[in-house]
Parts: structure tokens; sequence; C-alpha cells
């Protein structure tokens, strides 16, 4: 019997590779998949109240105090809290109320007409009352104005609670200036000068000399309006000294037996026409 040889060609070779290549991998085994951790969405954990406390609006729960009020309601997260009507009218003013920092209810009345922001004008005295007609004659003129009968030990910080409030939904927040007579003028140049919110001050008969000029860097170069009558020695000093000491625009107005703090007012009622005017220039559009 005769056997023939026959050879294999070089691409019969090269297919047979790659057969052999196809058939190894498969052969391989499969490689083992590790699990990976992944971040996971859970729903709320903590259930609503299912009680609510049936208490008028500014009465304390547990040494804790609030607002039930919607405009309060709908502010975000350490917003400020506007002023909160109470009910009752004095002297042209809606009565309200603010909540201080420690929890506290401060006092006052709130003079606002329209529905247009119009500038801010806070007021702040030992007892608004002694204010007589001007913060109503500030309202006719057109601005919102907020009247505060001081807290005692309330001072910058109240007053810095009592200018947001002013400007939270009532006033125009980019108008805002504040007016202080006796222990209330120092109380409102020093809060301004602690908070940039305030455009300008009108301080009457203000009392802490070199405290207050010792600040006076601070609220520069804004605008200040001072006064004081003569025989207040104390402060006639402190309004001339602070208007002398202004970078911007200042201006002093001095009086001759005309009292002290809210008292010039009463017995100059020229004053609230100039600081009408002075307020207007201020705040020109």
């Amino acid at each position: 019997m005769t056997y023939q040889v026959r050879t294999i060609s070089g691409r019969v070779w090269g297919r047979i590779g790659f057969i052999l290549l196809i058939v190894l991998a498969a052969c391989e085994p499969a490689a083992t998949l590790t699990p990976t951790r992944v971040r996971t969405l859970s729903g709320p954990t903590i259930a609503a109240s299912p009680v609510v406390l049936p208490l008028p609006p500014t009465d304390p729960v547990d040494g804790y105090y609030g607002q039930n009020d919607p405009t309060a309601a709908a502010l975000p997260g350490s917003g400020e809290l506007p002023p909160l009507p109470i009910g009752g009218v004095e002297q042209g003013g809606q009565i309200v109320q603010i909540t201080a920092e420690d929890g506290g209810l401060i006092n006052g009345v709130l003079y606002q007409s329209g529905l247009i922001r119009q500038p801010g004008i806070l007021l702040l005295a030992p007892d608004h009352t002694t204010w007589g007609t001007f913060p109503a004659k500030l309202a006719d003129a057109g601005f919102t104005v907020l009247s505060i009968s001081m807290r005692p030990g309330g001072g910058i910080t109240d007053f810095n609670v009592l200018l947001r409030a002013l400007s939270s939904g009532e006033a125009d927040p980019g108008r805002l200036g504040a007016i202080g007579a006796g222990i209330g003028a120092d109380t409102v140049f020093l809060g301004c000068v602690a908070d940039m919110l305030c455009d300008t001050v009108i301080l009457l008969s203000p009392t802490q000399h070199d405290v207050l000029l010792a600040a006076m860097p601070g609220y520069n170069p804004r605008a200040i309006f001072t006064t004081a009558s003569q025989e207040d020695a104390t402060a006639y000093a402190t309004a001339q000294d602070l208007a002398a000491a202004a970078t911007g625009e200042s201006f002093f107005q001095p009086f001759e037996n005309a009292g002290s703090g809210t008292t010039i007012i009463q017995n100059r009622p020229d004053l609230g026409d100039l600081i009408i005017q002075w307020l207007d220039g201020q705040f020109a559009e």
C-alpha cells in the first residue's frame, strides 16, 4: 500500500492558530465580580408632630417664643421676624411686637401706608410715646416708621433685631435710617456703627461723648445729623463734636432752652420739618 503525504501551507497554519486562540480564550475561567457599595436614598425618618399647640401668637412655650404669622412662617431659616401686629392703634399707628434674640418681646408702633416699600425710619427712645405726633408726621411725609420703647439692657443687640425687622417686609432695605433721643441716640449711633444696613442717623442729645467719638471712624463716611440744646452741656458738646468728626455729609443744629431728647422736638416743632428735609435729601431717588 502506498501513502501520499501532503504539506500544510502557511495560510492553513494561520487559520488553525486563530481557531486555537479562540478555543483557549473560551476555556479561561470567568473573572470574579466584587460587590461595590453604592449610596442609597431613604425617606424622612422623623414623623410630623400630630399636635398643634392652640396658643396665642406670642405666648411662651417652655421658655420658647415665636410668631404664628404667615409672613413669619414663610421666612427662611435664621430669617428675621417682621413686626407682629397685636391689635389696637396708637396715635395713628399699628401696635406691634418684635421678638428679641433672647426671646423677649419688644413693644412699639408701626406707621405704614400703601403697598410700595418706602424708606424706613427706626425711632428709639426710653418711652416711644414722648415723640408725640412726630412719628405720624414722618409717615405722612412718605416714610415707614417703627417707633420703639427701649428695653432695659437691650442695647445694640435689640437695635440690630429692630432694624432688620423693619427691613424684613415693611420698609425698603436699601434706604434705612435711625433716629434716637437721649440714651436712645447713643444706642442708635453705636448700633449703626456695627450695622451697615443703617444709611443715616439723627441724634437728639447724645450723651456718651468719649465713647461715641471713639466709635466715629467705624461709622464714617455715612451721613449724620445731630442736635442739642446749649443748657445740656454734655449733649451739646457731643452733638457738635460728632458732626465735626464726620468725613461724610453732616449737619449740627444747635438750640437754646429747648430741653433734652424728645423734649426738643416738642418745644421746637420746626425741628421735625428740618429732619424730614434732611431725610428726603438722603433718600432721594
